[in-house]
């Protein structure tokens, strides 16, 4: 199954604000997604507040952006990986 980078502009929102926001996510791709797994998650602080970089499974985009949609949540830039390179796997 492929896998995405998900990027989302999350703004000035608080720990507690992303926490819920994490949890909802969990929740509602548990009950209405199975398809979708979210192996993890980078949040970095930006200019305007936080932006995240999700690892995700999905069957294709319109599943990650339905999910994103029934959250609440931005999906505003969906990349499929191509491959990874793991520094301690190379020769």
């Amino acid at each position: 199954m492929p896998r995405y980078v998900i990027e989302r502009e999350l703004g000035d929102i608080t720990d507690d604000q992303l926490q819920q926001a994490a949890e909802s996510s969990m929740r509602i791709r548990e009950s209405d997604f199975p398809e979708i797994d979210w192996e993890h998650s980078h949040v970095v602080r930006v200019d305007g507040g936080l932006k995240s970089f999700c690892i995700y499974t999905a069957p294709n985009t319109k599943a990650i952006r339905d999910h994103a949609t029934a959250v609440g949540i931005p999906a505003d830039q969906i990349h499929e990986i191509h491959t990874d390179i793991i520094p301690s796997e190379l020769p």
